[in-house]
């Protein structure tokens, strides 16, 4: 909406009373207009004259409401966007965020596209999609979670892996998220869909 616009949609809402249409011309009726000009002014120009001023003062009073009702800001506020960043491969991944990326071998499903991401310089995040399902793989230095997924769940086992102790976590209907750490990495995996137990591990253990 243009300043125009925004102007002319204020002014249909701005109410002159009769409080404020007799303060005005009595403020008027008030001033010596005998101090702005040396010519008479015969009665019929002047109350003409005074119509003007009172309109004129309407208009400023009315602007002054604009003025604070639209309240422009000035200079738009810089956002400072998250350094995410989109690479083609694991291997520029891994150049860019300064360690090997994992990545998984084996999925329950067909994989029909692939994006690798960097997070901050800090997490590195793959993910696989398919028709029917959809899994983020997530590695990041240290040991906190970077799953960024903190819904409640009703079913939470930690079954070893590799060697590792691995937190899955899911419902009834099966298991979407899975957690671990080791070598001082952190490590996450959701699916989009749940999967059985099984096919949660078998999943874990082909990353390479």
């Amino acid at each position: 909406m243009t300043l125009k616009n925004r102007y002319d949609e204020v002014m249909k809402n701005i109410e002159v009373t009769d409080e404020m249409r007799n303060r005005i011309l009595n403020n008027i009726s008030s001033l010596d207009l005998k101090k702005t000009s040396k010519k008479a002014v015969p009665f019929p120009h002047y109350k003409r004259y005074v119509s003007i001023a009172a309109c004129f003062l309407i208009l400023i009073v009315g602007s002054a409401i604009v003025h604070n009702t639209i309240n422009l800001p000035g200079d738009p506020p810089i956002q400072v966007a998250p350094d995410i960043v989109s690479y083609q491969s694991a291997g520029e991944l891994s150049d860019a965020i300064g360690f090997t990326v994992k990545e998984i071998q084996e999925l329950p499903f067909d994989i029909e596209s692939v994006k690798y991401t960097s997070y901050w310089d800090e997490i590195a995040d793959i993910e696989y999609a398919g028709s029917d399902n959809t899994a983020i793989f997530r590695m990041s230095v240290g040991n906190e979670d970077v799953s960024g997924y903190f819904d409640e769940f009703t079913s939470i086992e930690s079954p070893e892996i590799n060697g590792t102790d691995v937190t899955i976590k899911g419902h009834d209907d099966g298991y979407i998220l899975a957690l671990w750490q080791t070598d001082g990495f952190s490590y996450a995996l959701q699916f989009k869909e749940p999967v059985s137990r099984q096919k949660m591990m078998d999943t874990i253990q082909s990353i390479k």
